[in-house]
């Protein structure tokens, strides 16, 4: 059972390992949270990353599978997410992350990681999260929009 946490990322070090589609949609989900991101990658596959203010980007870097060059990779970042298209790597950098200590979000996993997002609804006066434990994002969503509709009535 995930237990839910708000957490500052006010100038925290984040790091995404991966440049695709799945990065960019976590990258988005946190940068106005004011995260100081940082983004390794081999390349660039989500074309809108590029266009994105206040990110770091460090493509054409190929990320090996090697315990060694992953910890020196990863040390000294609050978060890392592993967004990789290669599940084998993600799980690596979710143990290595753990087990120094290190917020992991593995996206390749349900459960091999320490850290979930959780789905967010929010207005000028709250802020709500909703998770299924990544059981069911379909009736997370449907939970986001009742909540978004309820919210929206609070407003008015």
């Amino acid at each position: 059972m995930w237990f839910p946490l708000f957490i500052n990322l006010e100038n925290k070090k984040v790091l995404v390992i991966g440049g695709g589609k799945i990065a960019a949609k976590k990258i988005r989900k946190i940068l106005e949270y004011g995260a100081d991101i940082t983004v390794v990658t081999e390349d660039v596959a989500e074309k809108g990353l590029l266009q994105l203010e206040n990110i770091k980007i460090e493509s054409n870097r190929k990320i090996e599978n090697d315990k060694s060059k992953i910890e020196k990779l990863v040390k000294g970042y609050f978060l890392v997410i592993a967004a990789t298209d290669d599940e084998e790597l993600n799980e690596n950098v979710a143990r290595i992350c753990d087990s120094n200590g290190i917020l992991i979000n593995n996206v390749s996993s349900k459960i091999k990681m320490n850290a979930m997002f959780g789905g967010i609804v929010k207005n000028d006066e709250f802020q709500i999260a909703v998770s299924t434990g990544g059981k069911n994002c379909k009736r997370s969503r449907a939970m986001k929009s009742e909540i978004q509709k309820i919210l929206d009535k609070i407003e008015k």
